[in-house]
């Protein structure tokens, strides 16, 4: 859904196809000035570290609570109804804690393609010397 004259639909979170069946990320809309999403963490999910060079991505928690960690410094609690952003470049990894499932709205923009950069990180690794 991109461009002029472009249709408007609305889309329902709930029919974002996953990227691991019924868990992980899932686009609702992808464009160059922006990409749009859902993220689930089933209690115990974890969704590996990671940054992006060129693009800001943003969550807005709606189910349930997750732990963030940015830049490898943490745990900071993500509750429905809170935002956090995560500018370009800087590393993230997000993991549910929880005995509920945690369900967030994700926004890249600008919508840059194969623009994801793992960092193998896990919380607990010591600091390599």
């Amino acid at each position: 859904m991109s461009g002029a004259g472009a249709t408007a639909r609305p889309v329902r979170l709930a029919d974002a196809e996953l990227r691991f069946g019924d868990w992980g990320p899932g686009y609702l809309s992808q464009a160059e000035h922006a990409a749009f999403g859902t993220i689930v963490l089933r209690p115990g999910d974890e969704f590996a570290n990671h940054l992006h060079e060129r693009h800001e991505e943003s969550f807005l928690a709606v189910e349930g609570e997750a732990e963030l960690w940015i830049d490898r410094e943490g745990p900071v609690r993500l509750a429905a109804g809170e935002f956090v952003s995560c500018p370009p470049n800087v590393e993230h990894f997000l993991r549910n804690p929880g005995e509920a499932p945690f369900r967030a709205l994700f926004i890249k923009a600008p919508g840059v393609a194969a623009d994801k950069i793992d960092r193998p990180w896990h919380p607990g690794d010591r600091p390599s010397d």
